[in-house]
């Protein structure tokens, strides 16, 4: 096998979309968890989504003209994410992950980009291996929870407008270090969910689906986020940083249910965040 890499095009995305699908179908299922990628179509759409974007860098490796995998880069603000990265089945162990993470962290590399983050499944023992291998660290153990439909919204819950922009790209600087508003800007432009809570000022925001992040003042106001998201977006999920104990354990008591767990990853410089936050899966 002679694997070569080149950037993703868009005649690449049925082919790489299934290989994503089949690939985290294979993993999952076979740990007992639930897959990520429920279809072949949504592993496209996925695939296609980011594919279409100009600020995600989309590496594909081929054997030949046979697609054997892809890897994705985000470069939307100050910290780039991987995210997902996928192999097919058939030609797992092949070195062909490895060679595709060194690529997108070299591109980080090459557009100036210190910070490179990931999440990983925990039960994936080859992937968080070949992260540990590459450089990345384990920053945080997180539940990826499935949200209950029953918790009523809290008053102060909408729906976030492009008005809030501001004010939640301030929130997430004060506790990040840095800003996600191109991302925000981005998933909220493609019709992701995103709810903010207000009393008369910002006091979080949170956005929808396993891509979706969100930042709060406090514990109890990202209680409110998830549990109004949980009651307006039925299905969705949302990542909770296990070392919040109080966040977790009110989110618990909340009727929200744990579906696996999974770690956020590091390259490059991290501080942890100076309040309440939820990841994506990219970071």
């Amino acid at each position: 096998m002679t694997i070569e890499l080149r950037q993703v095009r868009a005649e690449d995305v049925p082919e790489l979309g299934r290989i994503c699908c089949e690939a985290f179908k294979d993993i999952s299922e076979s740990h007992g968890f639930e897959t990520d990628f429920p279809s072949i179509e949504f592993g496209q759409q996925v695939v296609g989504m980011l594919t279409a974007q100009e600020d995600v860098y989309g590496v594909a490796a081929f054997d030949g003209d046979a697609p054997k995998g892809s890897n994705f880069l985000e470069l939307w603000d100050e910290v780039a994410g991987i995210g997902p990265v996928s192999v097919d089945v058939s030609s797992q162990g092949d070195g062909i992950g490895r060679k595709t993470m060194e690529n997108v962290v070299a591109h980080a590399r090459e557009r100036g980009f210190q910070q490179v983050r990931l999440c990983q499944d925990s039960f994936n023992m080859r992937s968080l291996a070949l992260y540990a291998s590459v450089g990345f660290v384990v920053k945080e153990p997180l539940s990826f929870m499935a949200l209950a439909t029953t918790n009523t919204p809290d008053a102060t819950f909408r729906p976030a407008t492009v008005g809030d922009l501001d004010a939640m790209d301030e929130l997430c600087r004060s506790i990040h270090g840095f800003s996600r508003r191109n991302e925000t800007e981005r998933l909220m432009s493609f019709g992701f969910p995103a709810f903010v809570v207000d009393n008369g000022g910002l006091r979080g925001y949170l956005l929808g689906t396993a891509m979706g992040h969100g930042v709060a003042r406090s514990d109890a106001d990202m209680v409110a986020l998830v549990n109004g998201l949980g009651a307006t977006a039925p299905d969705s999920h949302t990542l909770i940083p296990l070392r919040n104990g109080a966040l977790y354990r009110g989110l618990i008591g909340a009727g929200h249910k744990n579906q696996k767990v999974m770690n956020l990853m590091a390259l490059g410089e991290y501080e942890d965040p100076k309040g309440t936050f939820c990841p994506s899966v990219l970071f």
